[in-house]
């Protein structure tokens, strides 16, 4: 009979369509697992996408950058003329020339100190004074280097402030030139080549100050032509000059007829570089060094200036040596000085203290570095015969702690006159310069026996 299968063909079909249905359904956990997929498929593409726009844009920054410094470089090279590099070679600023012909160095010093001065006289005679304040006792600018101008001449100038007063002056002007490889010519108004300690540079002291007895055989600075030898083991130094301190004289008016100086200095041992301070820094070698000068100068009594220079000759000669050995040196120093007036020692135009006299002195000192290169105790002795009122003797002592060698140091010492013999105090050298002066601490109302001054110091040098 047809209608029965017709009946079962209808049942059939939609029990296999929904089964059909149900087999193409997905499973819902790979579902998960698929759609998971597309989700770490996209966080990863946009992290290569930031990626890229973050190294696109780093590179444009170093573009950038690179453009400025080219830029920057091509106007200093413009500004410079094409020619020029400056920088710092661990000593000083510099500029100079590419190729050689022009050299500039400059320099600075600072040194700032504070002062205790204990005065048994008072401005009135009597009694006991402290007198204690700050000092800026040493603000220099220099200038240094050559100039290629046919041929090659170094040059030097030093400006210099006042401790009183601010204002500046020309310390040192110098011009020299090389006669071969060991002799040079120089013109200028700088150091005669005198006492040892003198011509060490008040950059490179070992105590605050130079010693008073150095103080009083000082001739100083003046003008002068030199002839300068410089060997291996030997420096020598012959200055024809206008006489002891004479920094700006004038024609007529200088007290001095003809000056001549000169000095020696031998390195028995070790290099003479070491005879630039008195310090025996670690690393250098055992040293052994003498040295030798004289100074004479004739007296011109026809001048208008009549100066104490003016009616009587001068002769001084020193003779000093030093040795440095494992940390510790020693220095010492004679210096002897010798007046003679032309005239009548009592004549109007005759300064006090000009009259005929031999005089004397002696400077001895010593160091140790206990912590090498940083923390090293000085002892220093001096006399002195001033041949006039009275012999003195004088003591110091102290400490130098060194931050970079005399590049940043701070010193403290104490000085003691121990004995003056006479009332009337030790009559200056009138060749000299003055050995209680303010620059070395005193205050002026006079020095009498105990005296003494406590001086401590912090220095600076660019």
């Amino acid at each position: 009979m047809p209608r029965p299968r017709f009946s079962l063909f209808i049942l059939t079909v939609p029990l296999l369509a929904i089964g059909a249905i149900a087999r193409a359904e997905p499973d819902q956990s790979q579902l998960r697992r698929e759609i998971d997929a597309l989700k770490a498929e996209v966080a990863d593409l946009r992290q290569q996408a930031g990626r890229n726009w973050l190294d696109e844009r780093r590179r444009e920054e170093i573009k950038l950058l690179v453009h400025e410094v080219l830029a920057d470089a091509e106007q200093r090279r413009s500004l410079a003329g094409g020619g020029l590099v400056a920088g710092h070679d661990g000593s000083h600023f510099f500029l100079a020339a590419e190729d050689n012909s022009f050299l500039m160095e400059i320099s600075g010093q600072l040194q700032f100190r504070w002062i205790l001065n204990s005065n048994n006289v008072t401005v009135g005679g009597t009694g006991d004074e402290e007198d204690e304040g700050f000092q800026a006792r040493r603000t220099k600018v220099g200038f240094a280097g050559h100039v290629d101008a046919g041929r090659k001449w170094e040059y030097k100038l030093v400006i210099e402030a006042s401790r009183s007063d601010g204002s500046t002056g020309i310390e040192d002007a110098v011009i020299k030139t090389a006669l071969s490889e060991d002799w040079k010519i120089g013109f200028g108004k700088y150091k005669l080549p005198f006492l040892r300690e003198n011509l060490t540079s008040s950059r490179r002291q070992l105590a605050v100050d130079r010693g008073l007895v150095t103080e009083f055989f000082s001739v100083d600075r003046s003008e002068q032509v030199t002839l300068e030898y410089s060997g291996s083991a030997m420096k020598a130094v012959f200055s024809i000059n206008d006489g002891a301190d004479e920094e700006f004289s004038t024609i007529g008016a200088d007290p001095v007829e003809i000056a001549v100086t000169g000095r020696v200095d031998f390195a028995l041992a070790g290099s003479l570089k070491q005879i630039k301070d008195f310090s025996a820094w670690d690393g250098e070698p055992v040293g052994l060094f003498l040295g030798a000068a004289f100074h004479y100068q004739e007296g011109d009594g026809e001048n208008a200036d009549n100066s104490s220079e003016s009616d009587a000759d001068y002769f001084a000669y020193t003779v000093d040596g030093s040795v440095e050995a494992d940390g510790k040196a020693l220095y010492a120093a004679w210096m002897s000085g010798h007046i003679n007036v032309d005239g009548d020692p009592s004549g109007p135009m005759v300064p006090a203290g000009v009259v005929d006299r031999d005089m004397q002195g002696l400077l001895v000192q010593a160091s140790a570095f206990v912590i090498p290169d940083t923390l090293e105790p000085f002892l220093r002795f001096e006399w002195l015969d001033d041949d006039v009122n009275s012999e003195a003797t004088f003591f110091t002592f102290g400490a130098n702690y060194y931050f970079k060698k005399h590049n940043a140091k701070w010193t403290t010492d104490i000085v003691y006159v121990a004995d003056i013999d006479d009332v009337g105090g030790v009559t200056t050298n009138p060749f000299g310069d003055s050995i209680f002066s303010d620059g070395l601490g005193f205050s002026g109302d006079g020095v009498r026996d105990d005296t003494f001054l406590i001086r401590s110091q912090l220095q600076l040098l660019f």
